[in-house]
Formats: structure tokens, C-alpha cells, sequence
């Protein structure tokens, strides 16, 4: 019972301190889930008017509303995310200048969802100007590619800002047909 003890409270101590050496990690990757997130809280409070246009199939819909779920609107954004402990090694880094980002799956990752992402940064305030991502997944049952796209911009009062995205692809279940979608926003301020 003694050593049962010491083995759970070694084991514990240990867990602790990876897990702060994890968060205390300087980042790899551009925090790219950071930005949006913070992007879906600041537009959740604006409420800002949208420009919206969504295609499913052959089927096309406009519409301009102040009334959207930001969290659901832009959630493939934060599933772009590539900054986590398991992802360090998984992704090349390119740099073809000082203020962008690319990113690309190695071909030894094949299972992974975000299969590139870059982020080109704004000159003058070094925060997100536009992100592309490409998004895969595969599986016996179910195939999807996603390509999404997010563009910011200065907002009134000294703000930075999403001004426009676009999230467009297909989903494919084995047993029915191939299911394209395009969407596309632009916000007004």
C-alpha cells in the first residue's frame, strides 16, 4: 500500500510538471485559433451586419443579418488550429518573407486534418490580414475537403477585424452522393 502511494504521487508530480512544461512551450506555430477566437468574441459583442451568400449544391441563398452564431460561423477556423504538443513535428515551415507564414503537411502525417495553412500578416500592425487553410478528411465512410479562407482588416476606433471570409468544399458519405457547399461573408460595419 505504502509503494502504491509513492507510485501515484511520483506518477502525479510528473504529470504536473509536463503538463506546465507543455503550457510553457514557446508556440511553434502562428496561434492561429488564439486570433479567432478572439475574433468571434469581439464580433459575438459587435454584432456586426453580414453580407452572406451560401450555395449547397445547386441551391443558392442571400442574405444580409446581424444574427449569427460567430462560434459556429467560424468554427472550421479554429479547427485549423496546428498549434498543439502532438502537431510540433508534423508540419514543414516555409517563410518566403517576414511577414507570412505557410505551413504544410508532411508526407509522413497523412492522418491529420489541416493539410497547409498560411497566415500573411499586416505590414504595419503584424496581425492576421488573411489566412487560407486546406482541411481533409478520410476514412472508409466518409470523404471532405474543406478550403477556408479569412481576411481582416482596420475597423473603426483603431480596431483590427475580420471583413470578410469564405469557407467552400464538399462532403462525401460512401452510401450517397458528393455534397458541395460554398459560403461566403462580408461583414459591415
Amino acid at each position: 500500500m505504502k509503494y502504491a502511494f509513492l507510485l501515484l504521487a511520483t506518477l502525479s508530480i510528473t504529470a504536473c510538471s509536463t503538463d506546465t512544461a507543455q503550457r510553457n512551450e514557446k508556440p511553434v506555430y502562428f496561434d492561429v485559433a488564439g486570433y479567432v477566437k478572439s475574433q468571434i468574441d469581439a464580433l459575438s459583442k459587435q454584432k456586426p451586419g453580414v453580407i452572406k451568400r451560401l450555395q449547397m449544391g445547386e441551391k443558392l441563398e442571400k442574405q444580409t443579418t446581424r444574427t449569427i452564431n460567430w462560434s459556429r460561423e467560424l468554427e472550421l477556423f479554429t479547427q485549423a488550429d496546428i498549434n498543439k504538443p502532438a502537431l510540433r513535428n508534423s508540419y514543414t515551415i516555409v517563410r518566403p518573407d517576414s511577414l507570412t507564414y505557410q505551413y504544410t503537411l508532411k508526407p509522413t502525417e497523412k492522418n491529420l486534418t489541416v493539410r497547409s495553412l498560411t497566415v500573411k500578416l499586416d505590414s504595419a500592425t503584424h496581425k492576421p490580414r488573411r489566412i487560407d487553410a486546406v482541411l481533409t478528411t478520410e476514412n472508409p465512410l466518409y470523404t471532405a475537403e474543406r478550403t477556408i479562407f479569412l481576411e481582416s482588416g482596420p475597423q473603426p476606433g483603431n480596431k483590427w477585424g475580420v471583413t470578410h471570409y469564405r469557407l467552400n468544399g464538399f462532403q462525401h458519405l460512401s452510401i450517397s452522393d458528393k455534397h458541395t457547399f460554398d459560403v461566403e461573408g462580408t461583414v459591415v460595419r
